[in-house]
Order: structure tokens, then sequence, then C-alpha cells
């Protein structure tokens, strides 16, 4: 019975100080008392919910807590200020804050707004997660162009709910606006195509944020970073970052190296002329082992043939096409290059070395090769 008695003489205490009976000073250090006490409950208990939600996996209650932190924090501090600064001014200034009502109404309403980014951003960000550990299907892309729709509708519910707080006619400014949206529009087109080009991009999806784009026309290529409202990041193969306007994607060519299925292995090897009696073993045991190779797909066409009589080679032509599905392109390339060396080595054959006189070293007045004479060099 004492603990109770004494509990309720504390706060009989406490409220007689913020009721300002000991004074200004006093009151205004129990306001900010009362805050830090309140911030901290606040701070124990959405923790506490943070990590059983957390256990529990659940996306949205736990997102919702996290999120809730800052803006509610911030008011209070916000709510504490001006109530302390109403007393002061008004029984030191003996001046009163007559519109302290509408501050009040206005900071809260802006942290609402805040905090229903705040909800919107960490649900995007715990689903981009579930995105990449393959729990949901919706791609990041899909999950960006909700969260922005969704960041509009939340900036414009906030507008509305400021006009309403403040006593403003929203007739007047809808017609305002829709005047000066008209002008806006005329004043800034290129803003607008780049707007709706973002909208097409996340419509159509050419690509997405994390493929490799290239653009011929413009000479970029590189990975997609960041499909803003305005420009698109891409991080070139320099890992420079390069802003493209996005109305430039409705306007050029693009292509999407990242989505292809196949990579085409295509090599044209040149043997030499007294090979000509391996030429058809080569081209037999290539080809079977294009065909018997793992990556190779067998659906498309295999083509290994013996093309024709070069100046300096017999040319053989090797084209396959390779699935791309979970190894790296080149090294399967690698591999199937020093098995064609292999087949060459073992029936003997090697590749035609080009004889390179003025087409290599050109001169001034090069010697007719009727004037030039053979030379023979001693063998080691």
């Amino acid at each position: 019975m004492d603990i109770i008695q004494n509990f309720v003489f504390y706060m009989q205490s406490f409220s007689e100080i913020l009721e300002g009976k000991y004074g200004t000073v006093f009151e205004t250090i129990a306001i900010a008392l009362f805050v830090v006490v309140f911030n901290f409950i606040i701070s124990a208990v959405l923790l506490k919910l943070k990590e059983k939600f957390l256990k529990e996996k659940k996306l949205w209650l736990l997102s919702f807590v996290t999120a809730l932190y800052k803006p509610l924090n911030y008011f209070v501090w916000f709510l504490a200020a001006m109530c302390s600064v109403d007393i002061i001014s008004t029984k030191v200034f003996s001046i009163h804050f007559s519109h302290l009502h509408e501050i009040l109404s206005v900071g809260c309403v802006l942290a609402f707004g805040w905090f229903l980014l705040r909800w919107n951003w960490k649900i995007v960000e715990f689903m981009i997660r579930l995105s990449y550990s393959h729990e949901i299907t919706m791609t990041r892309s899909k999950l960006d162009i909700i969260s922005k729709l969704v960041t509009i509708g939340i900036f414009i519910v906030t507008v509305f709910l400021l006009m309403d707080v403040t006593g403003r006619n929203m007739q007047t400014i809808i017609a305002f606006g829709g005047i000066g949206g008209l002008a806006i529009a005329f004043a800034s087109q290129q803003v607008i195509q780049n707007f709706f080009g973002g909208v097409m991009i996340y419509t159509t999806q050419p690509f997405t944020v994390g493929e490799e784009v290239s653009l011929p026309e413009n000479d970029i290529q590189g990975i997609i970073e960041e499909i803003g409202w305005y420009s698109t990041r891409i991080r070139n193969m320099e890992k420079r970052p390069i802003y493209v306007p996005n109305s430039i994607f409705t306007q050029t060519v693009v292509m999407t190296p990242s989505r292809k299925t196949h990579e085409r292995f295509h090599h044209k090897i040149g043997l030499r002329h007294e090979d000509i009696n391996h030429v058809k073993e080569v081209v037999d045991e290539v080809k079977a082992m294009l065909i018997a190779h793992r990556s190779v797909d067998k659906d498309h066409k295999i083509e290994v043939f013996f093309i024709g009589f070069g100046e300096a080679s017999l040319d053989i032509e090797i084209s396959a096409y390779i699935e791309l599905e979970h190894e790296v392109f080149q090294a399967i390339q690698q591999e199937l290059l020093f098995s064609v060396a292999s087949i060459m080595k073992k029936h003997g054959a090697k590749l035609a070395t080009h004889v390179c006189l003025s087409a290599c070293y050109p001169v001034a007045n090069p010697i007719p090769l009727s004037h030039m004479t053979a030379v023979e060099f001693p063998k080691k």
C-alpha cells in the first residue's frame, strides 16, 4: 500500500508541475522529462514487438513498428517544444500563440505522411529481400513501380489533409492547380516526356534493375542500377555511372544481353595445306565432340564444315549454340577450343601461319616477288 500511495503522490506532484504551479522553469523541465520517459518506453515496446514479428516473419507488422518509431519520436519532441515555447512566451512575454492548434495539426499530418512513406519503403525493402531469396514471385521492378505509385498517393493524401487542417478552400486550390498545371506542362515538356518514359519502362519492362543493357546508337553498355522518375542510372563496364533520360529508351534501340538464352560459338580455323588428308577426320571428330558436350544445345544447328581453300590455309568453320544457364560462356568457349586443339594434335594437324611481307611491314618501294631469292636457314 505504501508503494501505491507513494506512486500516487509523485504522479499528483508531477501533474501539478505540468500545470505550472511551481513556475515556468519547472514546468518546462517536466515536459522535457515526460518526453524522454515516453520515448524510452515507446522505444522499448517497439523494439520488443520488432523482435517478436521478426521471429514470426510477419512482414506487415514488422514494417509497421519499424516505420513508426522515428515519426512518433520526432512528433512528440515537436509537440513538447511548441508547448514549452507557448508556456514561456505566455508567462514571460505575455504573448500567446493564437495558431498553436493549427501548427500542431500540421505537424501531426506531416508526421503521419512521413510514417506512411517509411512504412511503404520498409515493406518494399523487406519484399525485395524475399524476391532475391525467391520466396515471392514479384520482381524488383514491379515492387519499385508499386512503391512509386503508393508514394504519389501518399503525397496527394498528405496535401489534402494539410489543406483540411489549415482551413484552405479545396475548390480554389484545385482550380488554381489546374491552371498552374497546364502552364507547368507547357514549360516542362522534357520532364513530362522522361516521366512517361519511365512509366513505359515499368509497364513494358524491356529491362529491369540488375540486368545488362546496350544502346548501340548511343554507345552505352552496362548494368541497370536504378530506374528513376526522370532518368535511369547505368553502371558501365569501367564502373562509371551513366544517367540516361528515360525518354531516350522510347526513341532508340535497346538490347538486353542478359536475357540471352544462348551464346553462339562461332570460329574459323585454318589448317596447313599439307594437312589435307586429315581435314575430314578433324571435321568429323570436332562435330562429334560438340554433339556430346553438355552445354551445346542439340535443338539448334551444329555445323562443322570444310568451307574452302584459302591462300595459305584450309578453312574449317565451326558453329554451335551454347545454353547459358549456370556456366559462363567464356569458360565453355575455352573448354571447346582446347578440345578442338586436342583433336588437331591427335591427327598431327597444325594451324597455318600466314607469310606477312609488305602487308605487315609496308615500305616505300617493295621488292617484287620475282626478284626475291629463297633463303634457307640452317637447322639447329
